[in-house]
């Protein structure tokens, strides 16, 4: 709205000017509110990084004692696939060494 030069607004400009400025600082507080509103306090970033970090201090710990566990049942494996072979050479070895007794025996 362009005024004429050297004429002062009226009161009921004034008056509609000073309420349009209310109006949007309500609405700019309003919005601001809003926004806080969506924020975390640094209570709740604190408890929520304390939490995040006994999660990840189980994961971590649960991590370690799959490894254990892993390395526990390859052990066991190893044994088991030592006592197999064991088992099976064993009565090839001693069929042989018979054979030979046997065989040098004259019998």
């Amino acid at each position: 709205m362009t005024e004429p030069q050297g004429q002062d607004p009226t009161p009921w400009e004034l008056l509609r000017a000073m309420q349009q400025m209310r109006d949007d600082l309500r609405a700019d507080f309003a919005a601001l509110g809003a926004r806080l509103a969506e924020m975390v306090t640094q209570v709740q970033y604190a408890a929520d990084r304390r939490t995040d970090e006994l999660r990840i201090k189980a994961v971590e710990e649960d991590v370690t004692a799959m490894k254990r566990e892993r390395d526990t049942e390859r052990q066991e494996a190893r044994s088991v696939r030592r006592l197999a072979l064991t088992a099976l050479a064993a009565p090839v070895v001693v069929g042989v060494i018979v054979a030979i007794v046997t065989g040098k025996l004259g019998l």
